[in-house]
């Protein structure tokens, strides 16, 4: 399905014609013919990363604003993300409504002690889901104008920390504004109809992605991966440095996740002796100018300048605790090509359009406060990896995981590449959480 063929207004199919968007993704097209999402329906779309589904939500949040002078409010878990959505969102500022105003945009993360009044007079909203929770407790009045709401991630119903606030969120917009229509986006989990059918809503499932995936497993110098390969990997350093040097030496980019910021630091300042011997000229000129741009800067703390060292190096560290200016000169000079290799936490895999050809994981466990180091979801797991792959540039996208020795190759195998996704499970009924949203 082309875009041209749309049952929307002109304006909104000339925004994906001029940014060279021209034909539908298969989830898409099958959100916009088997399911009535354009015609008021609530919808759950559950599908890989990378696979379309914020265009899915575009098209609607501005059918609501542009045909409908409705209102939007797009909610996320992180304020990273909130912002990534927020400067996306921006681009729209330059359209105008059925009575000849333009569209106001705007976003909302922190002061959890205000109704917020001021946001009445946009028409699109993004804020994440503690924010939402805030303007809900204080009765903003602006609320029942929401015409669409548009949950991102909505498979973090099933975590411990947000997952019971979203869930309350939900439950109180639908019972405080029953003609608002909900779009909820979401990875693939296993129990997609029990979710759909708790929001009154269509599903959409796919596996469908715009670059196929293989997935692997590094052990002993070579990586066996789940298509029944193998590949060799030439000993240079440790797994992640070898892993690393391949990748860039043939053409590749690389993203690193570490399960701590200080960790996605160190990993890459000990990169950059990996990557730097393999960039050209023509890359170690931009990436200069890179550099001196975030030393420019009035405000240049110390993490900026070995941000800084590290990019000069072909190598960059991308986590919460940098200033969202920073972030957006790393993100954008990783989709440029310029920098090679990209450490990261996991905040990078909630939403933000990052992909490279091999992505990997320093490890498959993270410490969690009282328990130790614990093994991550398969859920998380698939999120993460979900970012190999960059459409029209890679032929295939590749995800390694590193083993220690063929036992834990083999437990990789069978709980992570050959694993299905987590149900997503309600939290809510756990005492810490019941008490404090019944007593908030």
């Amino acid at each position: 399905m082309r875009i041209d063929e749309l049952p929307v207004h002109e304006s909104i199919k000339k925004i994906f014609l001029e940014e060279g968007i021209y034909e539908l993704y298969p989830p898409q097209e099958d959100a916009f013919k088997r399911t009535k999402v354009l015609d008021g329906g609530n919808l759950l779309m559950a599908s890989p990363t990378a696979s379309g589904k914020t265009l899915v939500a575009e098209v609607c949040a501005l059918k609501h604003i542009l045909e409908l002078n409705g209102k939007v409010l797009y909610t996320t878990p992180l304020k990273a993300l909130a912002s990534e959505k927020y400067e996306r969102f921006k681009r729209y500022e330059n359209l105008k409504k059925s009575y000849g105003e333009k569209v106001r945009v705007a976003v909302s993360t922190g002061d959890y002690d205000s109704s917020d009044p001021w946001l009445g007079k946009y028409d699109l909203i993004v804020t994440t889901y503690e924010k939402f929770d805030s303007l809900l407790r204080h009765g903003a009045t602006w609320v029942k104008e929401i015409s669409l709401l548009v949950v991102d991630e909505i498979h973090y119903l099933g975590q411990g920390d947000r997952g019971p606030t979203l869930e309350v969120v939900l439950t109180r917009f639908r019972r405080l504004n029953h003609k608002g229509q909900i779009l909820t986006l979401s990875a693939t989990v296993r129990n997609v109809e029990e979710i759909a059918e708790w929001l009154n809503a269509e599903y959409i499932t796919t596996d469908w992605r715009p670059v196929k995936l293989r997935e692997g497993v590094y052990v002993d110098g070579r990586v066996i991966f789940n298509d029944g390969t193998a590949l060799e990997i030439e000993e240079h350093g440790n797994p992640i440095e070898s892993i690393t040097y391949d990748t860039i030496r043939n053409g590749g980019q690389i993203l690193i996740f570490t399960d701590t910021r200080r960790n996605a630091v160190a990993l890459a300042k000990r990169l950059t002796k990996t990557v730097k011997p393999l960039l050209n000229k023509q890359t170690e000129k931009n990436l200069k100018r890179i550099a001196n741009s975030i030393l420019s800067n009035e405000s240049v703390t110390s993490l900026d300048e070995s941000l800084a060292s590290f990019i000069e190096n072909g190598v960059a560290f991308h986590h919460a605790g940098l200033k969202h200016e920073r972030r957006t000169v790393i993100e954008d000079s990783f989709r440029k090509g310029y920098i090679k290799a990209l450490t990261a936490t996991p905040t990078l895999a909630a939403g933000v359009n990052l992909p490279a050809r091999r992505v990997t994981l320093t490890s498959y466990e993270r410490y969690e406060p009282g328990y130790g180091r614990s093994p991550i979801s398969v859920m998380e797991y698939k999120q993460m990896i979900g970012r190999a792959g960059r459409p029209n540039y890679d032929p295939m996208g590749e995800s390694i995981l590193i083993a220690r020795n063929g036992d834990e190759a083999d437990f990789i195998m069978e709980h992570y590449i050959y694993a299905r996704p987590e149900r997503i499970w309600s939290n809510l009924g756990a005492e810490p959480y019941l008490r404090s949203h019944v007593l908030s």
